[in-house]
């Protein structure tokens, strides 16, 4: 059962130190295309503990060598091609991807999907997290982290998780 992974759940929930949710989560058999890891890696964009804990968390798991872009998108990246047609040709359980149109495209093809957001509404719910530390951490994510989502799907989390 392969949980496959985009770069920006990766980056995000490196920053607020959340990167174990995926296997906690999702299951144990994580895997990063090679084209990812060299994203996500990209030290002009992380502080040196994001960057340590993105190491350590990609040395747990399986980095997979894939460059055929077989999905043929203007709308990708070389790198959300690459994952797309991976997660399609190797019938992945789960793409964690933040990108919605990916997820939509994902979700077609029977793939189920999750971004940053779900990540920390399920491990709320199944109280792996706090409530009251999903709504911190996506706060964190919005203010520090330039996290974007709807205002509407801002104010369902609010509903859910805001202590009453």
């Amino acid at each position: 059962m392969i949980v496959l992974c985009d770069a920006s759940p990766l980056i995000f929930l490196a920053k607020l130190n959340r990167l174990a949710l995926i296997p906690r989560l999702l299951g144990p058999e994580v895997v990063v295309l090679q084209c990812v890891v060299n994203e996500v890696l990209d030290t002009a964009h992380h502080h040196h503990s994001e960057q340590q804990r993105l190491v350590t968390f990609l040395n747990s798991i399986r980095i997979a060598e894939f460059t055929d872009s077989g999905y043929q998108s203007g709308r990708f990246s070389a790198s959300d091609r690459q994952t797309l047609a991976y997660a399609i040709r190797q019938q992945a359980a789960w793409l964690v991807a933040d990108e919605r149109l990916m997820r939509r495209v994902a979700a077609s093809e029977g793939i189920a999907t999750i971004g940053t957001l779900g990540l920390l509404a399920a491990a709320a719910r199944r109280g792996l997290i706090s409530r009251q530390d999903a709504l911190t951490d996506l706060n964190s994510a919005i203010s520090s982290h330039h996290f974007r989502i709807s205002i509407a799907l801002y104010q369902r989390f609010l509903a859910e998780f805001q202590p009453h």
